[in-house]
C-alpha cells in the first residue's frame, strides 16, 4: 500500500502544473497575493491589530496560520472529487483506493508548506529561534492526520451525493472566515465567540500563533482537542470508506 500511496503522490505532484508556463511559480503567486491583499485591508487600511495591547506585526500574525490553512482547504477540495476524478481506475482496477484522498491531502500539505518553512526561516534569521518551534512538528502531524480524515469521509460520499463537491466550497468559505487566522480570537465578541470555538481549526490555528508568536508551547487543553479531532477524524474516515467503497464501481 505504501509503493502505491507514493506512486499517487508523486504522480498528482508532477501533474499539478505540468503544461504550465510559470510551473512551480504558481504555488507561490496566488498565496502571495491573498497575503497581500489581507495585509492591505488589515494592516493598510483598518490598521488592526491582531492582539490588544501587543506590537506583533499583522504579517507575522497572518503567516502563523495562513499556509496552514491554505493546506488543509486546498487538501479537502481536492480529496473530495479524488474518486470521482480517477472513476476509470477505480472501476477496473483492483487496488486499496483509499490511497486516492491520502495522496491528495499530502499532495496539498507538501505544496503549501514549502511557504511556511520560507517564512519560519525568515522568522527565525530576523526575530528569534525558540524551543517551542519543535512543537509545531506534532501540531503539523495531527493536522495532517485530521485532513486526511475528513478526506476519506468527504471523498467516500460524493460519488453518492454530487452536490457535495459544490457544497464543501461554501462550507470551506465559512470555515476560513470562522477561523482566527485573519483576525485573532481575543477581538471576537463573547456572545459570537462560542461560533469560532466550534470550528475544529480554531484550535490548530491558535497553537501555531501561540508557538511562533509568542513562543510557548501549545496549551494542553487545546493539544488534547486536536488529537482529540484527529485521531476521530482518521478512526470514522477509514470506518466510512471501507463500508461505500465496494459501491463505488455501482454509482460511478
Amino acid at each position: 500500500m505504501a509503493n502505491i500511496l507514493i506512486y499517487f503522490l508523486k504522480k498528482d505532484i508532477k501533474s499539478r502544473y505540468a503544461g504550465s508556463g510559470l510551473g512551480l511559480i504558481w504555488a507561490f503567486l496566488l498565496p502571495l497575493f491573498q497575503i497581500f491583499l489581507f495585509w492591505f485591508v488589515f494592516a493598510g487600511i483598518l490598521k488592526a491589530r491582531p492582539f490588544p495591547g501587543s506590537e506583533i506585526p499583522y504579517l507575522h500574525f497572518l503567516l502563523s496560520s495562513f499556509f496552514c490553512w491554505l493546506a488543509f482547504s486546498e487538501g479537502l477540495m481536492r480529496s473530495t472529487t479524488t474518486i470521482l476524478e480517477n472513476s476509470e481506475i477505480v472501476k477496473k482496477v483492483s487496488f486499496p483506493n483509499i490511497v486516492l484522498p491520502i495522496s491528495a491531502t499530502l499532495s496539498s500539505y507538501a505544496h503549501h508548506l514549502i511557504g511556511l518553512a520560507i517564512f519560519l526561516l525568515i522568522y527565525t534569521v530576523t526575530v528569534s529561534l525558540h524551543f517551542s518551534f519543535v512543537f509545531i512538528v506534532p501540531v503539523l502531524a495531527l493536522q495532517i492526520a485530521f485532513s486526511a480524515g475528513l478526506g476519506m469521509i468527504l471523498a467516500s460520499l460524493l460519488p453518492y451525493f454530487r452536490d457535495l463537491g459544490q457544497i464543501m466550497g461554501y462550507v470551506l468559505q465559512g470555515t476560513f472566515f470562522l477561523s482566527p487566522v485573519m483576525y485573532s480570537i481575543d477581538l471576537i465578541p463573547e456572545k459570537l465567540k462560542f461560533l469560532v470555538l466550534l470550528n475544529p481549526f480554531t484550535y490548530f490555528a491558535v497553537s501555531y500563533q501561540k508557538m511562533i508568536l509568542f513562543k510557548k508551547p501549545p496549551d494542553l487543553f487545546h493539544f488534547g482537542l486536536v488529537l482529540l479531532f484527529s485521531l476521530f477524524a482518521l478512526a470514522v474516515g477509514t470506518y466510512i470508506f471501507r463500508r461505500l467503497k465496494d459501491g463505488f464501481a455501482d454509482v460511478l
